[in-house]
């Protein structure tokens, strides 16, 4: 099981997350473990659709390990500073949730 986190930038996936799963093309041809794979985003704007290109852009890297899926995506948005992770009830339970069932 891989769980990426990872805060949105401009809408995308930051860069330090974009350079790890490039630098992964050689697991293509190994026998990788992972089968499951989790992302959790943050952001400051609070919108749906915020963690979208994001999203398409994880599920892209995932495509390529054919024994692998996307199995879920947690977007947590109108968290502007790294504590209001901690402060939010509905973020944190959402993240527990999605532990308990993986």
């Amino acid at each position: 099981m891989l769980i990426f986190a990872n805060p949105i930038y401009y809408y995308e996936l930051c860069g330090q997350l974009k350079t790890l799963l490039d630098r992964c093309n050689p697991l293509y041809l190994s026998d990788y473990r992972f089968r499951d794979v989790f992302l959790i985003t943050t952001s400051t704007e609070d919108t749906e659709e915020v963690s979208d290109t994001a999203e398409s852009g994880m599920q892209g890297w995932v495509d390529c390990f054919p024994k692998a899926k996307l199995v879920s995506v947690l977007s947590g948005g109108g968290l502007s500073d790294s504590a209001d992770a901690e402060k939010s009830e509905t973020f944190l339970q959402a993240a527990y949730e999605l532990g308990k069932n993986a």
